[in-house]
């Protein structure tokens, strides 16, 4: 039975004041977030002998009880059909809990090149939730694939270190794999058939030259600035501005 004008304005209505919440939470999550890697870097990364530490051994014990959290929240979040709040309390604790898990345990053995990258993530996933909250699945395709080359292009700007080269590698790689995914999803129709059902990704009526020219662009660039560190500052200014007409351009879109 065909939805009647009201009631299709009405679920969307809802559908935006949902994303709308979540956004707030996302926002406020990433700040205190970014807050508090600020501090790790602040006094752990660039601080004095003893601060670094009584930071490092802070990080230790965050480790395990990252861990800790991370556990309660996924027995919560298993017992969740005796209550829906058991479900969004294992959820919240599950995601602090892999938070302070991951990074305590990697910016304890990656010194100190994680925690700038680390920085750099925690803001950059921020905007990307907002961007799959708020915008065109084509458009958070393509702003996955730029975060990925910007972040790669700016390490490589700053560094020439193996552990830089493998996070660029990293990068390159999950772009390629978004690339293929475009390709496999533009041949399906903007389908992906799970256990034979299928779930629409893409709208019918897609336009993909954007969204497989983006990360083919992407993928050329960080390539660049691998083998030509020279350069990397040009295409991660290159990457700003292709971000940036984007931004604009799917915002037009949205009115």
């Amino acid at each position: 039975m065909t939805q009647r004008p009201n009631e299709r304005r009405a679920e969307r209505q809802t559908k935006s004041e949902r994303n709308m919440n979540r956004a707030v939470l996302l926002l406020v999550a990433g700040l205190v977030a970014e807050w508090y890697l600020l501090m790790v870097d602040r006094y752990y990364a660039r601080g004095t002998v003893n601060q670094f530490i009584k930071w490092y051994d802070f990080l230790g014990a965050m480790r395990w009880i990252g861990l800790a959290v991370l556990i309660a929240g996924v027995v919560l979040y298993v017992l969740r059909e005796k209550g829906a709040w058991f479900g969004r309390l294992g959820g919240a604790l599950a995601a602090v809990g892999v938070f302070f898990a991951f990074t305590s345990a990697v910016m304890r053995h990656v010194y100190p090149t994680s925690v700038t990258v680390m920085c750099i993530l925690v803001p950059v996933l921020m905007v990307l939730g907002i961007v799959y909250l708020f915008y065109q699945t084509e458009f958070s395709v393509q702003a996955t694939a730029l975060a990925l080359a910007l972040g790669a292009i700016a390490l490589l700007s700053r560094s020439g270190s193996s552990r830089v080269k493998a996070c660029a590698v990293l990068a390159l790689l999950g772009i390629a794999a978004l690339l293929a995914g475009t390709f496999l999803l533009k041949k399906a129709d903007g389908l992906l058939t799970l256990k034979g059902r299928k779930l629409r990704l893409f709208p019918a009526n897609t336009d993909y030259s954007l969204t497989i020219g983006v990360p083919a662009l992407c993928l050329a660039l960080v390539l660049v600035g691998l083998f030509a560190p020279a350069v990397a500052f040009y295409a991660m200014w290159a990457l700003a501005i292709v971000a940036f007409v984007l931004a604009v351009y799917y915002t037009v879109k949205l009115m």
